[in-house]
Formats: structure tokens, sequence, C-alpha cells
């Protein structure tokens, strides 16, 4: 049953593609479940309805707006590298400008509106997050802020950036911390990129769980009850999960490490295959935007291959265990990186077994720097921060990076079948029907 909901999950995201009115693809998700439950055959009939369906009845979602100048009232969403993505109305703008803004900063003023082209890799990276016009300012009357959470976090970042004189330290440590990546060194980032590791300094279900172990060996020495410390510290992720702008990876860990701990309190056995995909849908309802988020659908193929390898290797061995954990997601995620990236690094198991240690290490001891009395591990944060910069830096001599460009239906076949490899209970009923549902998006594919 697990295969078939893997496949399932994939159709959708898959049928996405075809569907451009965004709010119409979940009543039919949801009335193609029932067939999958009931009978796997009407599965694959089901998903032509959907694709279909969505493609005949569906709508042009990029909003109409005249070039010209308007007078605005405008909330900061997200601060790029060197620009800002505002909104307003539940429509988002490319902000340009020098001045220096916070996530939850409200500006008045007047602005100029003009429409991307989307000629280039940004700007089509912005499309997908439903970004179609770019703003220049022409005056700002006045700038403040209003939400809260958003106004904690830049007193974090600041703390951060009071901290560490070094601004690549800062906008690093910033960047694994709060997934506030405006001051992150640009060469580092392609260091990262290049050695596979980029997911390491991205916000992940890694870093909730080391935050996790961290605040459950901080409550271990505080004389309150069990369920009190788990309450407090359920409490904090979520806390957690606002400061980094509800990133999906750090939501769907939260959610993991919450049910898995209700379920421990309540005697019941939590199955954690079902609780992988029963999130991954979940998540795509509530949150329509998640279809194109890449860190979002790279997070479940890496949860799924960590889950495949604790099936599949019963190993003694911590580090010969990572080694073969981390190959494992790399094989997973392969297909996907082709498909949207164009590329892949080979090294990401290499350096993923010798940063895993260092990070796991470095996150616990980056949050006590910047709280008060605490300011001596600054000292062990920048030389664990200068071992990191080395490793990732030495990738650079090395040819790691390899560029592959695949389509939509390359790569469900791709994935499908490194799925069956590393998935032993198959059957082939399960092969017949991976065969019908090619046939099916080819058809599609040459109908749309």
């Amino acid at each position: 049953m697990t295969l078939y909901f893997f496949l399932y999950i994939l159709s959708i995201y898959s049928g996405y593609f075809y569907i451009k009115n965004n709010y119409l693809i979940f009543p039919l998700i949801l009335i193609s479940i029932f067939p999958l439950i009931k009978k796997r055959f009407l599965f694959f009939l089901s998903l032509f309805i959907i694709f279909v369906s969505g493609y005949i009845l569906s709508l042009k979602s990029e909003p109409v707006l005249t070039e010209g100048n308007y007078e605005f009232d405008l909330s900061v969403k997200r601060s790029l590298k060197n620009d800002y993505i505002v909104s307003k109305d539940n429509l988002n703008f490319l902000l340009k400008t020098d001045l220096d803004f916070l996530e939850g900063d409200r500006i008045y003023g007047i602005f100029k509106v003009e429409k991307l082209d989307f000629e280039n890799d940004y700007e089509k990276y912005l499309e997908n997050y439903d970004v179609f016009y770019r703003l220049k300012i022409f005056k700002v009357d006045s700038v403040r802020s209003l939400k809260t959470v958003n106004r904690f976090r830049a007193i974090l970042v600041n703390r951060v950036k009071e901290k560490y004189d070094d601004q690549k330290i800062s906008g690093f440590i910033n960047s694994i911390l709060f997934g506030y990546r405006k001051d992150l060194d640009t060469s580092l980032k392609k260091d990262f990129i290049n050695s596979g590791v980029i997911h390491l300094i991205a916000i992940s279900g890694q870093h909730v769980l080391i935050i996790y172990s961290f605040l459950f060996l901080v409550f271990y020495f505080i004389p309150i009850k069990k369920r009190a410390k788990v309450l407090v510290s359920i409490m904090i992720l979520f806390f957690y999960s606002f400061l980094t702008y509800n990133n999906p990876p750090v939501v769907r860990s939260v959610i993991f490490i919450t049910i898995f701990l209700i379920g421990e309190f309540t005697g019941r056995r939590v199955d954690r295959e079902s609780l992988i995909f029963l999130t991954f849908l979940f998540m795509l309802i509530f949150n329509k935007s998640n279809f194109k988020d890449n860190g979002f659908i790279l997070s479940f193929l890496a949860v799924y291959g960590i889950y495949i390898s604790t099936q599949n290797f019963q190993i003694k061995s911590g580090f010969l265990k990572l080694f073969l954990t981390s190959i494992t997601v790399l094989i997973l995620t392969i297909p996907y990186m082709m498909f949207q990236f164009k590329y892949i690094s080979v090294g990401s198991p290499f350096f993923t077994f010798i940063l895993y240690l260092p990070f796991s290490i470095l996150i616990p001891m980056s949050i006590l720097s910047i709280i008060p009395f605490f300011g001596f591990f600054t000292y062990p944060v920048n030389y664990i921060f200068k071992f990191i910069e080395n490793v990732v830096g030495f990738s650079e001599r090395l040819y790691l990076m390899y560029n592959f460009q695949i389509d939509l239906i390359l790569f469900v076949f791709l994935e499908t079948i490194v799925i069956l490899i590393f998935y032993k209970k198959f059957k082939f009923s399960f092969v017949f029907s991976t065969i019908i549902f090619f046939y099916v998006i080819y058809s599609i594919n040459r109908f749309c």
C-alpha cells in the first residue's frame, strides 16, 4: 500500500505542472483519495480525472496589473540577498532598493510597478513563488513594524551580528539558525553547493532534531515532570517554526516530533512511514505554495531515504550507517535535482559524513553564544566554522558538479525505479500499474 501511496503523491506533484488554477487541485486530491483507499486499480483513473479536469477547468492564476505608479501599503515578507519580496492584498512583488528593511515591516509610499520578463533563472525562481512584478521606490512616507514574531527574529539576527564581527560567520550562523540568508557570503554558499551539502545551511529537520535534543538535555537538569518538559519543548519548537518563516522542512519535523511524542504518552505505536506520507499530503492541502517549494519536496525525499535506510541497513556502526544513509538520500534526490536544478553533486555523502558532527555541535553552541553570560561559546563556534569553511572550500579543487537535464516523464520514471530498487516488498501488479501510469502521463503531456 505504501508504494501506491508514494506513487500517488508523486503523481499529484507531477499533475501540478499541468494545473494552472492552484485551488482547483485540492478538491480533486480529496476525491482521488477514496478510490485509492478502496481499489488500487481505480487510482490511475482518478489521476486521469485530476489531470484532464485540471487542464480543462483551470484559469490563469497570474494577476493582471497595469504598469505605472501606485500608492501601496506593503508588507515585507522575505529579505533576499539584494532585494525583498513584499506583498499587498495577496499580490507578491520584488522590491529592489538599497534601503534596509526587516521582515514584518509595513512600508507606506508610492512605487513604480514593472512586469518581470522571466528571462533569467532568478526571475523564473521568483515566478514559482507567485512574484510577477518588480517595484521601484518613488517615495516612502513611513515604515513601521507590526508583527511581534518578525521583530523578535530581527532582534536575534542583530544579536548574532553583534556577537560575531566577521560578517561571513554571522551570515552563516543566521542562515543555519533562522533561515536568514541576506548576509550569507556568496563564495561560501557556492562552496556548499559544489560540495553537495547546501542542505546543511538550509533550515531542515536535522536542525529541529538537534535543537530538540539540546532542549531535552537542558530540561533534564530541571526538576519538573516529564510531560511538562515535553510540552514546553514542543511549544518552543512551534515558536522556532515561526522564527524560520514556517519553513516547510521545519514544519514537517515539528509535526513529526509532536505526533511521535503524543503517541508515546498515549501508549500508541506510531507508524513512521505512514506519518511521512500523511504529513506530506496535509501540508500540500493546507499550503498550496508547497507545490512549488523545492526545499519541501527535497526534504520529504530525504526523510523517506532515511526511513528506507533504517529498514535496509541493519548496521551497528553509527558512522557507516550515516554514510550509507547519505548515499541513499543522494540517489533518491538525484532525479529531482536533474529535473529542477539541472545539476547534481556527487560529493554529498562524503562531505555530509565529515560535517555532520561539527554541525551537530555548532548549532547548540551558536544558540548558547547569543544568550547573556554564555558569550564565551563564540570562541569554539569560530573554530568550528573555520573547519567547516576549509572542508567545503577544499571541494572547489575537485570536479564534483555534473550538469544534467531531464523532463517530467523521465523524472517520474527514474524516481519510481529508485524506489523499487530500495523497497524490497513490491509486487508485479505495482510494476504493471507503473507502466499504465507512464502511459497516462505521456498521453496527457502530448495533449497539453
